[in-house]
């Protein structure tokens, strides 16, 4: 089964690669970005979502979701940061995030958040369930 083409948007190696194996492990295909700048460049194949952290070198995650949104794009975001500040929250949820965890995150709710959004996106749903058309 193909759950969907996430990307992950994160300067921190480490993180970015350790989250990718767990994404790959949950079934899911991970594309790993070290900037915004270079996801934009891929930004219009079809993703199913895309974590981006905070704070990156350049383009920050909330200016990326700030963009994606200004294109109308369609696409989910789950915005991810190590520091905690209410107003970053508050500014990643009026802009529509789909979720907004702090490191460290649970595998299991990041999982979890994906295999909904794969269950209810009809272009990795298609063919998997005898009523979905």
């Amino acid at each position: 089964m193909h759950a969907g083409l996430v990307a992950i948007v994160e300067d921190d190696a480490i993180a970015r690669n350790a989250l990718g194996r767990l994404l790959n492990a949950g079934g899911f295909e991970p594309a790993l970005f070290d900037s915004a700048e270079k996801f934009m460049a891929e930004r219009h194949r079809e993703w199913l979502c895309v974590i981006a952290d905070v704070q990156l070198t350049g383009m920050s995650g909330l200016d990326l979701q700030k963009t994606l949104q200004s294109e109308a794009s369609p696409v989910p975001i789950i915005v991810i940061t190590g520091h905690r500040a209410d107003a970053v929250r508050e500014r990643a949820e009026q802009a529509g995030c789909l979720a907004f965890l702090s490191k460290p995150f649970s595998g299991t709710t990041i999982l979890t958040l994906l295999d909904t959004l794969s269950r209810q996106n009809p272009i990795y749903t298609k063919g998997q369930d005898p009523n979905v058309q």
